[in-house]
């Protein structure tokens, strides 16, 4: 049988899509919106649009769909232009090259022989208006032109003034009152060198930055405000650098629930795997994928590449396979516990988190949960001890030290216990485990982060307080798929409840409940309880006023960004030690100047 192979699953391609019944990600409104915008307006060419997304969000396909639509339209000519794949050649010369081959050539070449019999042009191209008829010497002057360009500063005045007479000539050309116009799709521009970035903007500030021209720039403009731009010596100069190209930006948002549960049937339907994913695993895709895609397609191709390279699965079956993979991807330490320890790993940390359960409950211990205390070596919480809930306080604190490190950092996540208990009874939990073990997956995920995409976050422990924690669900989905622990209180009380036992090295807190503002007052009995790491508020404005009240009770910062909150918990991170205890003080090392004390 190992010869044989199965059609039911099949790879998926990460080629962007540019039909609607093909797009998944729900971007056919916004692209029509976008041409709508683009199209009405161009009568105030030129302008930049950046399609600004994280890597694998979906831009491409976004601009796909923009591009097709556009193309539809009178008076537009569609220009692509990757900057990924400009490496080796002049992403400046390139760029002009392909925005010249839409225009007709016969007005190139009037344009190039106005330019030459007037004197604009230099010596080296001057080979005789009478005998530039054919199109062929003309191309052969621009060429020369765009190869002296980078050594020559009098080339790239006269490349501007060609390209300046050809194209107000093209717009000029229009039908009636509906204006010609240029739309320049540029993608990958943040995946490129700094060079080639710099010479696409350099591109469009100083010689297409003329009317009828419009850019659709695809990058994390994150990741391209961070690219060496000549003279800049802080990161606000880069920034002004990118505002005086870029007069619009769209950020492609997370996608709801909703869409995101439909993605993932698309994509698994697609696949042939739709009847593998339980809720349970949509749910756990869901959150650790953060939205994104590309991640979801990974892990369905990681299955499918699995089960077709090794035929012994086909016989174990494909939805023990499909937990399998999940686990590598999702939870790689806890999966490697598996194929290093010769027990029922998986077994072992649902009793853990039994026992862990009613240990924070204080409640009396049923038979078998007494049996795992035993095991660990934990001594028994006894009702009649006058001391009994320091008692389950040291009990706890004494079982988590007992167990492997990986399962106290996954313990408390809800979805991940929910795909452990598909993992079945004693027996079947064994019998996969002891497969795992005997031949482990070959195709393991890539866990170097690309270029662009956040780095994790394991070991941040993070409690946040907050009446309304619904409200934060998007936030607290982006930090635990970065890896971050994230336990929610709805106040005062019930965070230095949870203290002792979470173990928090980060506290994020709202202001305001009910009106009155009650957060401050709840840092400080933190800080009373013992709590001393970083933390920091979270609220919906700021002002000098409660800047100050923050500071007065020891927080760390107070900002109403959420990209902000994540970086400063990011930098929380740098300074955690080994063992999740927080290393050094709180000082204000926040990236929003706005909103650091």
């Amino acid at each position: 049988m190992s010869g044989v192979g199965d059609d039911r699953f099949l790879l998926l391609n990460d080629l962007p899509v540019e039909d609607e019944d093909s797009d998944l990600l729900g971007t056919s409104q916004v692209a029509t919106d976008l041409a709508d915008l683009i199209h009405g307006s161009r009568g105030n060419t030129p302008f930049v649009l950046a399609v600004d997304g994280r890597w694998g969000a979906g831009k491409s396909t976004l601009m796909r769909r923009l591009s097709g639509l556009l193309r539809d339209r009178e008076n537009v000519e569609i220009v692509w232009f990757n900057a990924w794949t400009a490496s080796g050649v002049s992403a400046l010369t390139g760029m002009l090259e392909r925005v010249l081959e839409k225009l007709d050539p016969s007005l190139v070449r009037r344009s190039f022989r106005r330019l030459n019999g007037g004197g604009l042009l230099g010596n080296a191209l001057r080979v005789g208006v009478t005998m530039l008829a054919g199109v062929f010497r003309v191309d052969r002057a621009i060429d020369q032109l765009w190869e002296r360009m980078s050594i020559d500063a009098k080339a790239r005045e006269q490349a501007r003034q060609l390209l300046q007479t050809a194209l107000t000539s093209w717009v000029e050309q229009s039908v009636g009152s509906q204006r010609r116009t240029i739309v320049v799709f540029v993608d990958d521009l943040d995946r490129c060198g700094d060079t080639t970035a710099i010479e696409i903007c350099e591109a469009i500030k100083l010689y297409l930055d003329l009317p009828g021209m419009v850019f659709v720039l695809g990058c994390d403009l994150g990741i391209l405000s961070r690219i060496a731009v000549p003279g800049a010596q802080e990161p606000t100069h880069v920034r002004h650098y990118l505002e005086k190209i870029i007069q619009v930006s769209y950020r492609i948002p997370i996608p709801t629930a909703g869409a995101l549960q439909k993605m993932i049937e698309g994509y698994a339907t697609r696949s042939g795997t739709g009847d593998l994913l339980t809720d349970a695993m949509k749910a756990l895709i869901a959150q650790q994928s953060a939205g994104n895609p590309r991640k979801i397609k990974r892990l369905l191709n990681s299955f499918v590449a699995e089960y077709q390279l090794d035929a012994e699965w086909r016989e174990f079956g494909a939805d023990g396979l499909m937990k399998a993979v999940v686990l590598q991807h999702y939870y790689p330490d806890f999966y490697q516990g598996i194929l290093d320890s010769g027990i029922d790993h998986v077994g072992g940390l649902l009793d853990y988190q039994r026992a862990r359960d009613w240990l924070l409950r204080a409640r009396p211990p049923e038979e078998d949960q007494g049996e795992i205390l035993d095991h660990h070596g934990v001594p028994i919480p006894r009702d009649s001890d006058a001391d009994s809930l320091d008692q389950y306080r040291s009990s706890l604190a004494q079982l988590d030290q007992r167990v492997p490190p990986a399962w106290r950092s996954v313990v408390e996540s809800a979805e991940f216990l929910a795909l452990l208990r598909e993992f079945g009874d004693r027996n079947e939990r064994e019998r996969l485990q002891q497969r795992l073990r005997r031949r482990p997956l070959s195709t393991t995920p890539t866990t170097l982060a690309p270029e662009g995409e956040p780095s994790r976050l394991d070991g941040l422990r993070l409690l946040w307080i907050d009446d309304s924690p619904a409200g934060n669900e998007s936030m607290i989905n982006r930090l635990m798929a970065r890896g971050t622990q994230v336990r929610t209180a709805t106040d005062g009380t019930d965070a230095i409840r949870l203290l002792p036992y979470f173990g928090a090295n980060a506290v994020l807190s709202d202001v305001s409940r009910g009106g009155k503002e009650v957060g401050f007052d709840d840092l400080a009995r933190l800080r009373e309880a013992g709590y001393t790491g970083p933390a920091y508020f979270f609220t919906s404005h700021v002002t000098d006023e409660l800047r100050a009240k923050a500071e007065a009770v020891g927080a760390d910062g107070i900002t109403a960004s959420v990209g902000a909150a994540i970086d400063w918990l990011t930098a929380v991170h740098g300074r955690i030690s080994p063992q999740g205890a927080f290393a050094g003080s709180g000082a204000r090392r926040g990236s929003d100047g706005e909103s650091q004390f």
